[in-house]
């Protein structure tokens, strides 16, 4: 049931990210604002990726590594 769920989100996201791409005019500081701002992605992902089993100091870890990413 989650990967449904998980399914029913991502199609759409997906869908509008690939529309945004294209339609954004790419400079090159635009550019290099979306390779900085990977490493947060990446984090906010592993957050919202958390389940109920795993132990909170997977959570803590993963929260603190956003932070250092955006402050980064």
């Amino acid at each position: 049931m989650i990967a449904i769920g998980q399914f029913v989100f991502y199609i759409p996201f997906f869908i509008m990210l690939s529309i945004l791409f294209y339609y954004i005019k790419w400079t090159k500081k635009k550019f290099s604002v979306l390779l900085a701002s990977l490493p947060a992605v990446y984090f906010t992902y592993q957050i919202f990726s958390f389940r109920h089993w795993e132990t909170t100091s997977v959570l803590v870890i993963h929260i603190i590594e956003l932070t250092l990413a955006v402050v980064f």
